[in-house]
């Protein structure tokens, strides 16, 4: 029997899982100069008041960044999804040193219709009887009901 639920946990965390987001509230967009992964400063103060807003709910922040899929360069590809990702950390690591305690969700959009440099934050309320788990061998989040 252990054995058995050992395999269903190792498959539920090893599968690809989505962050639902049935209550998606806008809190509002951070834009990036071209090749850069640096916000402006009154970004900072819109992250604060996020981090206020947001300090005493139940549910999760979803960082949301699109990838034009239009680009066809392969290196252009590999570095777009570099800086994508490092636009994240910073918005993380700003939320991290502000004492921020709730969960942050990230996600790359692959498939955007627009060149945009421009990050999406949503606020997720957590419907009651969830819980969110933090996995080991995935930086995703996992829903149980």
């Amino acid at each position: 029997m252990k054995r058995q639920l050992l395999v269903i946990l190792s498959i539920l965390f090893a599968a690809q899982v989505h962050a639902r987001c049935p209550q998606n509230i806008s809190l509002g967009d951070i834009p990036f100069d071209k090749n850069s992964s640096y916000f402006d400063s009154q970004y900072a103060k819109q992250l604060q008041q996020l981090i206020e807003k947001t300090q005493a709910d139940t549910g999760y922040l979803l960082l949301e960044f699109p990838l034009y899929k239009g680009e066809t360069d392969k290196k252009i590809r590999e570095y777009n999804l570099w800086l994508a990702n490092r636009r994240i950390e910073r918005v993380k690591n700003f939320l991290t040193k502000s004492d921020y305690h709730q969960p942050v969700v990230t996600k790359l959009l692959t498939a955007s219709q627009e060149d945009t440099r421009t990050l999406s934050m949503h606020w997720c309320q957590q419907e009651s009887g969830e819980t969110a788990i933090a996995s080991a061998v995935a930086p995703s989040r996992y829903l149980l009901k």
